[in-house]
């Protein structure tokens, strides 16, 4: 910080910047001193491995996941249900004696409306209200 006396002009000068700039090319070279001797010292120590994970990972990939997702539901296309809940656009629905989370494509269906599958994306279930035909 530059130190200003009344009688002194208003922008600083040289002389006057010279011990400031002084004190912090000082601290920026320590500070490289210190994070050079930090790098080289540091990972050795026991305090910096018991933060640090050593292990070495194996090449490849981690996990391979199947190429079809599993979801464990025994519905398929164009099966028959009712909305067990109002479907504003999700809710639940009955297929048989399972009780399955569905979406709609943006229409409410009101509860105890029959619906029918029209899409199975993962876990993902659209359906739509059923076309009933007599």
């Amino acid at each position: 910080m530059v130190d200003r006396y009344p009688d002194q002009p208003v922008i600083p000068s040289t002389k006057m910047l010279l011990v400031p700039m002084l004190n912090l090319s000082i601290a920026i070279i320590a500070s490289m001193i210190v994070i050079a001797l930090l790098a080289r010292y540091l990972p050795r120590t026991s305090f910096y491995r018991r933060f640090a994970l050593m292990a070495a990972n194996p090449s490849g990939p981690s996990f391979s996941a199947p190429r079809e997702f599993v979801t464990g539901l025994r519905i398929s296309l164009g099966a028959k249900g009712t909305a067990v809940t109002m479907l504003r656009p999700s809710g639940k629905g009955r297929f048989g004696d399972q009780l399955v989370d569905v979406v709609t494509a943006g229409e409410f269906i009101s509860a105890e409306t029959p619906i029918v599958i029209s899409q199975i994306d993962g876990m993902r279930v659209l359906v739509s209200r059923s076309q009933i035909s007599s």
